[in-house]
């Protein structure tokens, strides 16, 4: 329905929210997870808007769409998901013209920088989380979903990309994100 123009722009305020819980959706069933179709699905809904909708009605999504897309990009555990976002991201800024930096994420954010999880949580990420409006989604990403994931590699790397992110703003990590991560040394996957 996005891809064809079919969904109404009234309409987008209300389906934004799905999508955006679409991109983050993981379920743990037994010693893996599902939902990287989903969100995968949820990437190209993303990527559709781009192409279907006029500036002036994507104006406000896209302020919202943009954090979630990066954030997938660059911490999703599937490597088609974090490339389906980064097209998505990509897309948007190319028809849609209103992200901050735009460019110069699609630069840093590419087809090529995304092809490996380790690149991509330390060098990517990092470099995108200087621009104004992504360090904070990024930490509430790394801190909410990933420092506790299941899977050990994920969580080491989590921990990693938030030690990289510190020097952004040292007093938000001291004053807030500590107080985070304590209770995560009771979680029952460590």
């Amino acid at each position: 329905m996005a891809r064809r123009g079919l969904l109404l722009p009234i309409s987008l305020p209300k389906v934004v929210p799905v999508v955006v819980k679409a991109l983050h959706y993981d379920i743990r069933r037994g010693p893996h997870s599902v939902g990287s179709h989903v969100r995968d699905a949820a990437a190209y809904v993303c990527w559709a808007f781009g192409r279907a909708y006029y500036h002036e009605d994507m104006r406000t999504i896209l302020e919202q769409l943009a954090p979630h897309l990066l954030t997938v990009a660059c911490y999703d555990r599937e490597v088609n998901c974090r490339r389906a976002a980064a097209a998505a991201f990509q897309e948007n800024v190319g028809r849609q013209g209103n992200y901050p930096h735009g460019i110069d994420i699609v630069n840093t954010a590419d087809y090529f920088s995304l092809s490996s999880r380790v690149n991509s949580y330390l060098h990517v990420s990092v470099c995108i989380a200087q621009y104004e409006g992504y360090l904070y989604p990024f930490v509430d990403e790394l801190l909410d979903n990933k420092i506790c994931h299941w899977e050990k590699g994920l969580r080491e790397l989590a921990a990693e990309a938030l030690s990289a992110l510190v020097k952004y703003d040292p007093e938000y990590f001291a004053d807030s994100v500590v107080e985070k991560i304590v209770p995560c040394t009771l979680s029952s996957d460590l």
